[in-house]
């Protein structure tokens, strides 16, 4: 389907699943940030509880989208011009996002993890973490250091 029938009829619909797949993850990400000791949030933070709940809802955009015949064409040359063009395509680019939050949640939960078990919270670099993605390594690992809980 071409991208501008698409965006013509479906643009009120992008924009919730936009909106949607942007605030998915919020619940997890002000729990870990202002919540950090809460027993429920520390016992259901596990990478391999949270993730793959998220999961289904990439699995559920991938499945209505074929269902509806709207998936890009597959890439047949490995190139950027190649890769721009997939990705400029709405449900393409729902879908990386959606991939995306995904990933960028399971390292906060990683950095959260590691947080508690050191002993410390780490609010700042979760806040990097959930906007920034792997930015927040960098004063994570720098805090570790400081903190000699890393060794060099």
């Amino acid at each position: 389907m071409p991208i501008w029938l698409i965006e013509l009829f479906g643009a009120r619909d992008l924009n919730v699943a936009f909106l949607g797949i942007t605030l998915m993850t919020a619940p997890c990400w002000l729990a870990m940030i202002f919540f950090p000791n809460a027993r429920y949030l520390q016992q259901l933070a596990q990478p391999w509880i949270v993730v793959p709940v998220y999961s289904w809802v990439l699995v559920l955009l991938l499945w209505k989208s074929y269902q509806a015949a709207l998936l890009p064409e597959p890439v047949t040359a490995a190139s950027y011009d190649a890769a721009r063009s997939f990705a400029q395509h709405p449900i393409a680019f729902l879908v990386l996002f959606c991939n995306l939050q995904i990933i960028n949640l399971f390292m906060g939960l990683m950095i959260y993890q590691k947080a508690m078990r050191g002993g410390f919270r780490a609010p700042v670099e979760l806040t990097l973490c959930w906007f920034l993605g792997a930015l927040a390594l960098i004063p994570f690992g720098m805090r570790l250091m400081i903190r000699r809980q890393v060794a060099l």
